[in-house]
């Protein structure tokens, strides 16, 4: 019984990738429209969704894509311009499909009605009556009507040897048939069982056939090629001329005149009278020109011509790069031998006895100071192998940022338009790889900047003539990687953020009395602050406070900081900082009452155990902690986290100094434990949401820590 619900799991993903081609193809071929390479990616893209749609059922899919995919064959063709308006209708249908996969996976009906609009604005494209069509598109039609009419029929014969994996990839074979069918008459097509293992080796998932096809059609051989593009990895496809009639013979015909078996005159008669299913050997053997022998024995030589070796193709489902994973199996390697040499010391091999002080010879349980020193070096061993196997396995979940950054190639095109601003979006470091997780929840705040310096960072075009600007603006969105951490940056050359106006606000909204002892970067940061800007005055600070404090907020549940550098009228940068994994994080333990705690070290400054002196009262804002001349809020975490401490004296128990938002908070704990590397496991459901906690951990003892999340912790303070 064919399991489905598989296939159609491998149908989505691989739909979801071809449709990220589509549109990232569709974005590209609108400013380089002469790219012949990229139209045929694109062409690849939206052939490979209709035949794997197909192959499994889903015809709604593949009848739409179907249509897609003819217009971009004209444009293959040079018969139409991928120009704007042509691009837009292919971009919405791209939407469509993606709307009709997304039910595939959620299992949900799609209603196929809704496409009709769609398609007949497709099927006008393909008439000619479009936009996007070049003036000489119908008469160019019509002439190529008459001239396929008027062409002679040639014959082809078509070896067809499918990768084995054609099944795993949703593909059916049959779909080319069909194709083929849509350029000529399928005259004759044999399926080859000769690759069949025996029973007990065969794997039901492989595909072991071959095909031997013969075509009759007025297209020439690469019109063939094209009904095999999306097949083309991993398979062998020969394609070579059979006859054309009063020109030509079969290749089986002229492989009989060369062996000396049957004359050129004989084999051109046999064509004569050939029908559509009469193979020309029969023929030939029923007019008592060969005998069955000589066929055979030719057919078999025919059989033969196969290329030496066939491409080998690595799997769609593949998303991990193979150096990472041979990284990692030889390392895998190295603990198995590490393993069985361990084994070996445990049984004896390294363990030398010690004898007793009577000398009898009875063991002892002590090792010798020379089997101690080998089982310190396999330990040390061990540790470096452990190091390496965690290292190795987070590089697996690191997939480069280019993958989101596509996305805003859309975004920008339309978010201009709307606006009629003419922008373009420069993106580099697309290589700069960033954990999976994090990756996911990146795009969000992206989104949010990037639709702000658009809707106001950027001016109008004759706004920018006017300042001496260029007419069009520019969107830089850039990732790189220093140290253990990853920027992303957003920078426009637009207006810029504007100092006088951010502090107006901030003073008539009660946010700040007034600007005295502000530096410039906090009172640009002043637009993080919740409800700075509203919706009734976007444009009084270009924008950008709307809805930063949810950015910001985002960006910080990732353990990251937003940096603003900007110049009025010469633009504004946004950076991102973001620590290179969450799995994996480096921390300091500290006890707090009976439970112990890991404060990342991203967040701490310094840890003390203050004087009697140093601990202070101000007042209604509370304890305060003296370090060096700087008064540190005190934040008890036995009083935050609801634990009966041990200590509650601060200079008997410990201070941790972090930073949140550019100011430090000193953390009360009983007992400093120490610095480790700990790994953040997520609570899960059984867990409710609690802003202080960012996940557990599982200390070397075996006992469970909870990783404590400071900038939570404060705002449960400050509540």
């Amino acid at each position: 019984m064919v399991d489905f619900k598989k296939l159609y799991g491998i149908f989505v993903d691989e739909a979801m990738e071809r449709i990220v081609d589509l549109e990232d193809g569709l974005l590209r071929i609108e400013k380089s429209p002469d790219d012949k390479e990229l139209i045929n990616t694109i062409f690849r893209a939206a052939h490979t969704i209709k035949g794997s749609s197909g192959s499994i059922g889903l015809t709604d899919i593949s009848k739409f894509t179907h249509g897609m995919e003819e217009i971009l064959d004209m444009v293959r063709e040079d018969k139409i311009t991928p120009g704007k308006e042509l691009i837009n209708v292919l971009l919405e249908a791209t939407d469509m499909i993606k709307e009709m996969v997304g039910a595939v996976a959620s299992e949900t009906g799609f209603d196929f009605g809704r496409c009709e609009g769609l398609m007949k604005r497709m099927e006008e494209i393909k008439q000619g009556q479009g936009s996007g069509v070049k003036s000489q598109e119908i008469k160019t039609e019509k002439s190529s009507e008459l001239q396929t009419q008027n062409s002679e029929l040639k014959i082809f014969k078509i070896i067809f040897i499918p990768s084995p994996d054609l099944f795993k990839r949703g593909i059916d074979p049959a779909m080319i048939i069909e194709d083929l069918k849509g350029i000529g008459e399928v005259a004759q097509i044999t399926a080859n069982a000769d690759t069949v293992p025996a029973l007990s080796e065969l794997d039901p998932e492989n595909l072991y056939l071959r095909w031997d096809i013969v075509l009759k059609t007025n297209r020439d051989e690469a019109d063939i090629r094209k009904v095999f593009e999306f097949v083309e990895e991993g398979s062998e496809i020969k394609i070579f001329p059979a006859a054309t009639p009063g020109k030509g013979v079969p290749f089986i015909g002229k492989m009989l005149i060369d062996e000396g078996v049957v004359k050129a005159e004989d084999v051109e008669d046999a064509l004569k009278s050939q029908k559509s299913q009469k193979r020309l050997g029969e023929i030939l053997v029923e007019q008592g020109k060969v005998s069955p022998v000589d066929v055979e024995r030719v057919l078999q030589k025919q059989r033969n011509i196969k290329t030496d070796s066939v491409k080998k193709s690595v799997s769609s489902t593949i998303r991990v790069d193979l150096g990472k994973l041979d990284h990692l199996i030889n390392i895998v390697g190295e603990m198995v031998i590490i393993h069985s040499m361990f084994q070996q010391a445990l049984q004896g091999g390294n363990w030398l006895p010690v004898t007793d002080n009577g000398g009898n010879g009875k063991n002892g349980s002590l090792m010798t100071h020379n089997s101690a020193q080998n089982m310190e070096a396999l330990f040390s061993q061990l540790q470096r192998i452990g190091k390496d196997i965690q290292e190795s396995a987070m590089s697996l979940r690191m997939l480069p940022v280019g993958e989101v950054f596509q996305r805003f190639m859309r975004l920008v095109r339309e978010l201009s338009e709307s606006k009629n601003k003419a922008i373009d979006l420069i993106i580099t470091g697309e290589d700069t790889e960033l954990d999976k997780g994090m990756l996911e929840k990146i795009t969000d705040p992206l989104v949010h900047l990037i639709r702000n310096a658009i809707d106001h960072g950027i001016e109008t075009p004759q706004e920018r003539l006017n300042k001496g600007k260029p007419e069009k603006g520019t969107i830089h969105l850039s990732a790189y990687q220093m140290g253990d951490s990853v920027y992303i940056d957003v920078e426009d050359d637009g207006r810029g953020l504007n100092k006088e106006k951010i502090l107006e606000k901030a003073v008539s909204k009660g946010i700040i009395a007034n600007a005295h002892g502000l530096a410039d970067d906090q009172i640009y940061n002043l637009i993080f602050m919740p409800g700075f800007s509203t919706a009734d005055a976007v444009t009084d600070v270009s924008g950008r406070g709307v809805g930063m404090d949810v950015v910001k907020r985002n960006i910080e549940s990732l353990n990251g900081k937003v940096y603003i550098k900007t110049k009025e009228n010469a633009g504004a940068t946004m950076s991102i900082k973001l620590p290179l994994t969450l799995a994996i994080i480096d921390g300091l333990t500290v006890l707090v009452g009976e439970e112990v705690f890991v404060i990342p070290i991203t967040s701490v400054v310094e840890s003390l155990r203050p004087r009697r002196d140093d601990v202070k009262t101000l007042g209604e804002k509370g304890e305060v902690v003296d370090v060096r001349g700087e008064y540190i809020p005190l934040l008890r975490l036995h009083e935050i986290l609801g634990i009966t401490p041990w200590k509650k004296d601060p200079w008997e128990a410990i201070v941790v100094v972090t930073r949140h938002e550019g100011t430090k908070y000193s953390l009360l704990a009983d007992e400093l434990l120490g610095e480790q590397q700990v790994v953040i496991k997520n609570l899960g459901r059984a867990m409710p949401q609690i802003s202080d906690i960012a996940g557990g951990t599982i200390l070397g003892d075996g006992k469970v820590a909870l990783v404590l999340d400071v900038p939570g912790i404060v705002e449960m303070a400050k509540h």
